[in-house]
């Protein structure tokens, strides 16, 4: 089974140059994923001997985060392309005395940001955008508990459900449904609560997406999840049984929020394809 929800990271190959294609996380989650969250100025940038690397180091301005607020902090980047001889699109990099908005993570024991796949930015010549320093002041009193994510709000483990998905789908694999269907595919939407505990379960529908856009629940963090209803019955025998079969999957595996051990209701898409003999499943 593949996850289809999202994709992160995926660098091709070609004649020296590469393609950088990614998700940036909505800025509450890369805050709370985040060690520091702050504005500072860039007072020095030294590469190494060999030019393979460089480090940096910012006077802090403005802490957004709660916790420990050092005035400096240093970070050792990758140096540029023609500092490696290949050039990628994925390439970024930091200039002395550059003003930088800073989501700073951490990873190997040591701090690291990014301006790929990630909110971080320079700010020299402007100023933050007024939706996002509306989230960053409010930031401290975000309470992750009152919310459903997907995928496509930021990094989160992959789970999958703890009953073994095939063997329920055996009888309906062989299962003659004749010329009932001529779509050979099942969306169903399922929410999961941060337990691993099957919430809801129902066949996704465009109004799904549209409540989105239309539902004000949440007018400071973006976050907006109405509750997953049923907007539509089973228009075949085929649609009922795997209903059924997605409803028997009452527990999965906890959901947590990447690069923390917070737990998070999600909201996952699956998607059943039926081909003579087998179903395929992807969520």
């Amino acid at each position: 089974m593949r996850k289809l929800e999202f994709l992160l990271f995926i660098i091709f190959p070609f004649m020296e140059m590469n393609a950088c294609d990614c998700d940036v996380p909505k800025p509450i989650l890369e805050f709370q994923n985040s060690e520091y969250v702050f504005e500072g100025e860039i007072i020095s940038k030294v590469y190494t001997q060999d030019s393979l690397s460089y480090t940096i180091t910012f006077d802090i301005s403005k802490h957004y985060k709660n916790g420990e607020k050092p005035k400096e902090l240093k970070f050792t980047l990758r140096s540029e392309g023609k500092y490696l001889g290949v050039y990628t699109s994925c390439d970024w990099s930091v200039s002395k005395n550059q003003k930088w908005l800073v989501y700073a993570y951490k990873g190997k024991n040591q701090l690291g940001f990014s301006n790929i796949c990630s909110n971080s930015k320079p700010i020299h010549h402007r100023s933050i955008p007024k939706r996002e320093q509306e989230i960053l002041n409010h930031a401290n009193d975000f309470d992750i508990n009152k919310y459903t994510f997907t995928f496509l709000d930021g990094e989160f483990s992959y789970v999958q459900p703890l009953k073994n998905i095939d063997s329920l789908l055996r009888k309906i694999k062989i299962k003659d449904y004749g010329e009932e269907y001529r779509e050979n595919r099942v969306d169903v939407v399922v929410d999961i609560d941060k337990n691993g505990n099957l919430m809801s379960a129902n066949f996704f529908s465009q109004k799904h997406v549209k409540s989105e856009n239309e539902v004000i629940i949440d007018t400071i963090f973006n976050l907006n999840k109405p509750l997953n209803i049923e907007y539509r019955e089973a228009q075949t025998d085929f649609e009922k049984d795997i209903l059924k079969v997605v409803k028997l999957l009452k527990k999965w595996e906890v959901t947590y929020l990447k690069n923390t051990e917070t737990p998070v209701r999600m909201r996952k898409f699956m998607q059943f394809h039926k081909k003579t003999g087998n179903i395929k499943v992807y969520y």
